[in-house]
């Protein structure tokens, strides 16, 4: 692990703790670090492998909390940890505001219920780069604690969140397709070999492929709303990392899976060929 990128993202967790936070417990501190570390990838001023970034975020946290900084950070970090704030910001009003049009589209039990995961579907939709699980976990509170239906179904959307919520509802026609595709990752060997939180777009990709490529199914999916479903499984399989494997064999995903598409194409058959 370098040293350097060590003690610069310690520097910056600590800046912008100073600067915004009120409360620091674990679990914001992880988010807080984690968002550092995105922000400055998604700006293509930091390359990190998965594996090596939770180990940094959780070092860098330990270290945190062992200490008290209080002086001034130089003008460098006290600019990044303003600008990490203020994506986090953009990227929690994005999300809410699509939050709160989609919930004039679809009946009020089916979201509540789903709460969390319509907030993992929709951070695709406006944000190209992946969220570690302690980022998510922390935004899918804030959105939560915010959140509010009767508001939600009085306000006056804007347009750009309408659009959104639009997008929103044509990759979720595809909800069995991606329940096949999640299913069919947990009985991946492969991925079984590995810790979810290291599962890639490519992964998800290739998997979805090969349900695509099925002889005896064709979906009318454009590639579109196929690249959201991959990033959008993606997302969710790294925020599970913790659970446990399924307890399925393989054998029995790949039934299971069989009688899913026979399912799914008697469920959905105006845009479904059969050869």
């Amino acid at each position: 692990m370098n040293i350097a990128t060590e003690e610069a993202l310690l520097n910056s967790l600590h800046a912008y703790v100073n600067r915004f936070e009120k409360t620091n417990s674990r679990e914001d501190l992880l988010a807080i670090a984690s968002s550092i570390l995105t922000f400055q990838q998604k700006q293509g001023n930091l390359a990190i492998a998965p594996n090596q970034a939770e180990d940094l975020i959780q070092q860098v946290v330990n270290q945190f909390q062992k200490e008290t900084r209080l002086s001034a950070a130089d003008a460098t970090t006290d600019k990044l940890v303003q600008e990490v704030h203020q994506w986090r910001q953009s990227l929690e009003n994005q999300v809410l505001n699509t939050l709160n049009a989609y919930a004039q589209k679809v009946q009020p039990d089916q979201l509540l219920n789903l709460l969390p995961e319509t907030i993992l579907s929709i951070l695709p939709l406006v944000e190209n780069v992946q969220l570690r699980k302690s980022e998510a976990e922390s935004l899918i509170r804030q959105i939560q604690s915010k959140f509010s239906l009767p508001n939600a179904l009085a306000l006056v959307i804007d347009p750009k969140s309408l659009a959104i919520a639009e997008k929103l509802l044509e990759v979720l026609k595809f909800g069995d397709l991606e329940k096949m595709l999640q299913d069919s990752l947990l009985g991946n060997q492969d991925m079984l070999n590995n810790t979810l939180e290291n599962v890639t777009e490519s992964l998800v990709e290739n998997e979805l492929a090969k349900i695509l490529g099925n002889d005896s199914l064709h979906l009318d999916i454009d590639l579109d709303v196929q690249k959201l479903m991959v990033k959008q499984v993606t997302l969710k399989l790294n925020v599970m990392g913790a659970s446990a494997p399924p307890s399925k064999s393989s054998e029995e995903i790949s039934a299971q899976l069989d009688e899913e598409i026979e399912r799914f194409k008697a469920s959905r058959p105006l845009p479904i060929r059969l050869f």
